[in-house]
């Protein structure tokens, strides 16, 4: 590791243009032809990568901060290149920046979402026992089917096994891969666990993804319940993300449907015909299908 710090160290100042005696100081972690990225941006690189201001480490530090120098470079060498003038470059630049406003509204939205109170995450722990004392890890071998029809889908709820529901997708010629995978029942929607609970060695469900699903054989399944401390931790972090969430998803929709109702359509356009269930139900929730072959 000692060699990728000493590479990047000069990497950093030949790129400044500098020598040590000039070197950044304070806020500033390094500079890039001139332009500074400083120390609160290297944080950001990290949280944007899922780290936590409590385990960032030098290491973890100076990779951001190169993934930060490089990017910088990369976007100027564009520029230089007239990109960003481009039809196309000015369409992606202003895809990014209203993807980025729109994660930093969502980012607002739920940070003044209220905290969930113990009694809350109580209730939640009771409500989905699935997930906390009946918590379970279930060993699955797996179809993943990336696009099938909903036709096809109701075609396999009467199959009982994964040979046939294979047999169903080559006789409609559906491309898919086979592997095997592990279900834990506190990473999938309390419905879902819930659905998954009874279910027993042999027996077939779906899971939908997008346009797609992955159809599951259970193979074997272990119970790992979860102490009640830890329980309710996790409760009020599920809560919360839940709560924070829907609000975020709430005015989300309050702000469009009000500002949709000054939207003019050429001729060649019209607004989308709405769905019968909400945005994101129909390809993001897995409980809304029952396991092939039981009963409904």
């Amino acid at each position: 590791m000692k060699s990728v710090k000493v590479l990047f160290a000069v990497s950093a100042l030949a790129l400044s243009g500098c020598d040590s005696s000039d070197a950044p100081s304070g806020q500033v972690a390094a500079t890039v032809d001139g332009e500074e990225i400083t120390v609160s941006q290297v944080g950001s690189e990290l949280a944007a990568l899922g780290v936590a201001q409590q385990a960032q480490n030098p290491e973890l530090a100076n990779r951001a901060l190169d993934a930060a120098i490089n990017r910088k470079i990369l976007a100027a060498e564009a520029r230089e290149r007239g990109l960003d003038k481009t039809p196309q470059g000015a369409l992606a630049l202003q895809r990014a920046e209203e993807a980025a406003l729109v994660g930093l509204l969502r980012n607002e939205l739920q940070s003044q979402s209220p905290r969930p109170s113990d009694d809350e995450a109580r209730r939640f722990i009771s409500d989905n026992p699935a997930m906390f004392d009946q918590r379970f890890v279930t060993v699955v071998e797996q179809l993943v089917v990336p696009q099938v029809d909903q036709a096809l889908l109701r075609r396999m709820e009467p199959i009982d096994t994964l040979d046939g529901v294979r047999a169903l997708l080559d006789q409609n010629n559906v491309r898919y891969s086979s592997t095997m995978g592990t279900v834990d029942s506190l990473t999938v929607a309390p419905n879902v666990a819930q659905q998954l609970v009874d279910l027993g060695v042999g027996e077939v469900y779906i899971l939908p993804q997008g346009n797609g699903a992955r159809i599951n054989a259970v193979v074997s399944r272990k119970t790992y319940p979860i102490s009640d401390d830890q329980a309710l931790n996790l409760a009020r972090e599920m809560v919360a993300q839940q709560r924070s969430g829907g609000q975020a998803q709430s005015v989300f929709k309050s702000v469009i449907d009000e500002k949709k109702k000054t939207v003019r359509y050429s001729d060649e356009f019209s607004a989308p015909e709405q769905p019968g269930a909400p945005q994101g139900v129909r390809n993001g929730s897995a409980g809304s299908q029952a396991p092939i072959g039981s009963p409904d």
